[in-house]
């Protein structure tokens, strides 16, 4: 396997809504507006508002990433990202790194090539932004 570094994606963060306690943990959702990724690869801004990180914090400590979001490249293609991970926060939101893996959606053409490939990252989340180092696997 190879690993590529492919850029920085940078979530900041409107007023988090907490939702409180479900069957499975606390959750919160995340409203993200101004979302960007900048690579050499790629870059991209994100289209609309329909846009957040619906956390899930179980009892143990472990978080559950789920994030959709809506975009647009620097040349005016769509696309639509999904990523999910994990995060181990015993002593509260943000206490410790990310991990997610990325999932790219698009009919461009010129960026197809996403839609076939694992990005990666590692990253951490704050009261007023997300934010992740990524790497392509090959």
């Amino acid at each position: 396997m190879r690993i590529e570094p492919f850029g920085t994606f940078r979530a900041p963060l409107s007023r988090v809504e907490f939702r409180g306690d479900a069957s499975r943990g606390h959750r919160l959702v995340g409203p993200i507006v101004g979302a960007t990724i900048d690579g050499p690869l790629l870059r991209a801004t994100q289209n609309g508002t329909s846009a957040a990180d619906w956390l899930l914090q179980g009892p143990d400590g472990t978080v559950f990433i789920d994030v959709r979001i809506s975009m647009r490249t620097d040349d005016g293609a769509p696309l639509q990202i999904t990523y999910s991970g994990r995060a181990d926060w015993p002593d509260g939101v943000g206490s410790g790194p990310v991990r997610a893996a990325f999932v790219f959606e698009t009919d461009a053409p010129q960026y197809r090539w996403l839609c076939s490939r694992m990005v990666v990252g590692v990253g951490s989340v704050e009261q007023t932004h997300g934010s992740y180092s990524l790497a392509m696997l090959h």
